[in-house]
């Protein structure tokens, strides 16, 4: 009697099996597993949110606000509140707005009432699957967003690089780094969703969150080995972790480095090299900088370069202050009084 092929695993199986043996190496904490996990390493600013309180503009958050937790999913059942969150778009907007309102419990609530839903309806649009997970991961629930991952498989929709960085990031803002490199190597693994140059962005970004240079570099070097060229995103991060990290002489050849490839430089980008240059205390090089960006028209905080010119002058560093004080007069940034 012939014996039966074993059947291939799917995604959501490898990914449980993975789990599991994640959760059982944490318990008997193997000593094989060469990362260091200390928590206090791991932390992660909380992103996404805006803390704008919109309660008098939505009549659901407001009676959710005022409900219970026992009673969120039951008023999303009544048909007013169904049609007021049915949207992804008003979903995610009522999500972010009771994290706002420090009502996490609430907002996931609301994520759970939301896959429930598509469940009942037999979504099928890979989309609203990713725009879940997504928001899972903003509120750092890597078990929520498995469970919708796992949902959409049920329904038949075929995951992709996508979904996969989606649930990857999941993890990342979770702290769950183990994990992150799990799905990492099921992607590379894979034949349909490969890493892709986002895949690397997102590890990029969390260990530049870290101020972990070390690892941030790792992965940059990955990416430009897996072929992706480094983007806007990629070099804010690297350039913002560097000074975190006070590892300046990176952050500036990551800079350059940028120049050359043509991409130019966003606000945050370069805040971040004057704020670097000025801990260096190099002020011939931060005067340089500012000549540069104000020759190229770039847009920054304007306070910014106040700070720095003051503190020039409280130093004595006055040489060529004068032109860049021309300079920023002349400018779209030139706050009330800096031009007299």
């Amino acid at each position: 009697m012939l014996s039966r092929a074993p059947r291939s695993r799917t995604p959501v199986e490898t990914m449980a099996l993975i789990w599991s043996r994640v959760l059982t190496l944490a318990k008997i904490g193997s000593s094989r597993i060469s990362l260091q996990l200390h928590e206090a390493r791991y932390r992660f600013s909380s992103r996404g949110f805006a803390s704008t309180d919109h309660s008098n503009s939505n009549p659901l958050l407001l009676r959710l606000l005022q409900e219970p937790s026992s009673s969120v999913k039951s008023v999303l059942d009544s048909p007013e509140s169904a049609f007021l969150c049915s949207s992804e778009v008003s979903c995610k907007s009522l999500v972010r707005s009771l994290v706002s309102s420090s009502s996490p419990k609430k907002a996931q609530l609301v994520l759970e009432w939301r896959l429930e839903r598509m469940s009942k309806e037999n979504e099928a649009d890979p989309d609203c699957y990713i725009d879940l997970i997504r928001l899972c991961g903003e509120l750092q629930n890597f078990p929520l967003a498995m469970r919708v991952f796992a949902a959409m498989e049920f329904q038949g929709v075929k995951p992709t690089a996508i979904v996969f960085n989606s649930l990857m990031e999941a993890c990342l803002s979770s702290h769950n780094m183990i994990t992150a490199f799990s799905i990492f190597e099921v992607m590379k693994n894979s034949e349909s969703y490969k890493p892709n140059a986002d895949t690397f962005t997102s590890f990029i970004s969390a260990f530049a969150r870290l101020c972990d240079v070390d690892s941030m570099q790792a992965w940059y070097s990955a990416k430009r080995a897996f072929g992706f060229s480094p983007d806007l995103q990629t070099y804010e991060s690297l350039i913002y972790g560097s000074v975190r990290s006070k590892c300046f002489d990176f952050a500036v050849r990551c800079f350059e480095e940028m120049m050359i490839s043509g991409i130019v430089p966003n606000k945050i980008i370069l805040e971040n090299m004057i704020e670097g240059l000025c801990k260096r205390k190099n002020f011939e090089e931060v005067k340089k900088f500012l000549n540069i960006v104000f020759d190229n028209g770039w847009e920054i905080d304007c306070t910014v370069a106040k700070k720095f010119i003051r503190r020039s002058f409280d130093l004595g560093a006055v040489d060529g202050m004068e032109e860049l004080l021309t300079k920023l007069s002349k400018s779209n940034l030139a706050p009330d009084g800096m031009s007299s």
